[in-house]
């Protein structure tokens, strides 16, 4: 129980604690969060930036590694063609055409074999002449790689190789295919416009509309000669740019140069529409911050009321009351003592309660035990007196009769021995309920102990048993013997308390990993407050223990939910008055170690 006043407006700035919190409130929430406001935009900013500079270089990296793909597949066509004119080179001396394939004619414009200053023209017309060979080219040529030059106006790719040996002299050369060799819409990233370049500036290709000033690339190649970042104007409008350095010599003797660019106004859209919705959710941030801290003062200038109010209800014996005063200054220590305070006494009110409620219970247990121990006893002496007295009074009688017929002899006899029995079975069914000795258990037939039990009944029982006994019941883990006495106990038990003509049913299945053996009767069934109590021992419901009680000792029941439980399983019982019951044993099937076959 929380004890609380409502204060009103005026105190916040009249008080002292009032004015402080204002004073936490600017210095500690509102600097930092405009200073964490300016840390983020500028970081978030930046990293904007950073993303754009990276998505340009991949783009241009990725352009360019198609780039070397591409001419790779010329330099591929160009060894087919020279292996069809060392192969025809008879033929072509004499005139006659060569046979291309469509993807050479596809990829390439002009393709011509030069051979001692004689040109043989292969495929189209060439629209530029060889250039001067440099040592360096003869070498690279020699080495048996393809060179590639920029020739002609406007510039287009040129490759040539040797054909042959180094002494030939021929030279097979093909002009690329504008149209097939730069497809833009592989060269150029999403919103980015590209251009291709060699290291001199010669443009190859681009997808600007008007091709911008190449000053500011040439000036950053000549600063990073890897990929570099620059601005220049593109289309009339600034643009961003980044470049990528294709290495191309070891193969081609030749690099180019990849440009990805895209307007500045597109990042700096970008950017102005973060900081516009970050500046949005950053004043509402303060605006929450605001009304949150003076909802918070309000209730913090309540502790010395709500103190007031729990110390005159402590006052009155009310213990359950607590201030709540979350503050970290000495009126929150004075709120912590004081609940600490009436929680401990609170809390020993109710151990000292408790003690007593133990107490009462711990002298009611008492009781009821020995009301047991008493009823065991009288239930124990009465049990084992029957039997006696009957074995007392046939051994009494046989004793004072010298001439008595020899009839009347065994009568009296099996009077005894009929006693003898039942107190000496009555003693082992005492002792097999005391025992704790431990149980050999190993993987055991349910339906071979269920069949034994109905066959060691005497004949008026079996006869009226019912049997419906899968033959693939699988087993369990238990002992023989004591679960062939379990189906004995409880078929004996639906007998007695069953008419004779009615049919005793003894049913078993499995289920979910259990064997389950049912004994139905047809008997006088057993009320609902009768089934607590119909397990514990010398305990038979429904008739009067020691006028009206059936033959038995009343431990029937008990040996075999004690023996049930041993095996690991339970026993259920379903009845109801005048309509029989069921008894339901559950036993878990046994987990058998696999066989090794050799």
């Amino acid at each position: 129980m929380t004890a609380t006043r409502k204060l009103a407006p005026s105190g916040i700035l009249t008080s002292r604690i009032g004015r402080r919190l204002i004073a936490l409130f600017l210095g500690c929430a509102l600097l930092p969060l405009i200073a964490f406001a300016w840390l983020t935009l500028s970081r978030v900013t930046e990293q904007m930036s950073a993303d754009t500079r990276e998505s340009l270089h991949q783009g241009a990296k990725t352009a360019g590694m198609g780039l070397a793909a591409r001419l790779g597949q010329v330099a591929a066509d160009l060894v087919l063609v020279g292996e069809l004119v060392q192969n025809h080179l008879g033929e072509l001396q004499h005139g006659e055409p060569l046979p291309l394939s469509a993807q050479i004619a596809d990829r390439c414009a002009a393709v011509w074999l030069s051979d001692q200053g004689r040109v043989v023209v292969l495929r189209g017309e060439p629209q530029a002449s060889l250039p001067e060979w440099k040592p360096a080219d003869l070498a690279h040529l020699d080495a048996g790689k393809p060179l590639v030059r920029v020739v002609g106006t406007p510039p287009h790719l040129l490759m040539v190789r040797r054909v042959g040996d180094a002494g030939s002299g021929r030279l097979l050369g093909a002009e690329l295919s504008d149209n097939r060799f730069w497809d833009p819409q592989e060269l150029r990233s999403p919103g980015a416009q590209f251009a291709v370049l060699d290291t001199g500036g010669r443009v190859l290709c681009h997808s600007f509309e008007q091709l911008p000033q190449v000053t500011p690339l040439l000036a950053t190649v000549a600063g990073q000669q890897a990929s570099g970042t620059f601005e220049w104007v593109a289309n009339g409008e600034p643009h961003l740019a980044r470049y990528w350095r294709a290495f191309l010599s070891p193969q081609y003797a030749i690099d180019l140069l990849v440009v990805q660019s895209r307007p500045c106004r597109e990042a700096s859209k970008i950017i102005d529409a973060f900081v516009w919705w970050f500046g949005l959710t950053a004043a509402c941030t303060l605006l929450c911050v605001l009304l949150a801290s003076l909802v918070q003062m309000r209730r913090t200038l309540g502790p010395i009321l709500s103190l007031n109010e729990a110390t005159r209800r402590v006052a009155q014996n009310d213990l359950g009351v607590r201030v709540s005063i979350k503050s970290r200054d000495e009126f929150g220590e004075l709120g912590s003592a004081f609940n600490h305070m009436t929680a401990q006494l609170q809390e020993n009110v109710r151990r000292r309660e408790q003690t007593e409620r133990e107490l009462v219970a711990s002298r009611d247990a008492a009781l009821a035990a020995a009301r047991a121990k008493a009823e065991f006893v009288t239930n124990v002496s009465h049990e084992f007196r029957t039997p006696m007295a009957e074995i007392i009074g046939a051994t009494e009688i046989l004793s004072q009769m010298d001439d008595v017929d020899p009839e009347a002899r065994r009568e009296f006899a099996a009077i005894a021995f009929s006693g003898a029995t039942r107190l000496a079975r009555l003693v082992d069914d005492v002792l097999q309920l005391g025992s704790m000795v431990a149980w050999d258990m190993e993987p055991t037939d349910v339906a071979a102990t269920l069949r034994d039990a109905v066959a060691s009944m005497p004949s008026s029982v079996a006869q009226r048993v019912r049997c419906d006994i899968p033959p693939d019941l699988p087993r369990v883990t238990g002992v023989e013997h004591r679960l062939t006495d379990i189906w004995c106990r409880l078929l004996d038990n639906a007998h007695k308390f069953s008419p004779r003509e009615a049919p005793i049913e003894l049913r078993a299945r499995h289920q979910h990993g259990e064997v389950v053996v049912e004994v139905v009767d047809r008997g006088v069934g057993i009320s609902r407050l009768d089934l607590l109590t119909i397990f514990e021992p010398f305990r038979q419901v429904g008739r009067d223990q020691l006028t009206d009680k059936a033959n038995g000792t009343g431990l029937g029941l008990t040996l075999v939910k004690n023996t049930v439980e041993r095996h690991g399983g339970r026993i259920e019982v379903d009845s109801e008055l005048g309509n029989g019951s069921t008894f339901r044993v559950r036993l878990p099937i046994a987990v058998e170690a696999p066989v090794a076959v050799g």
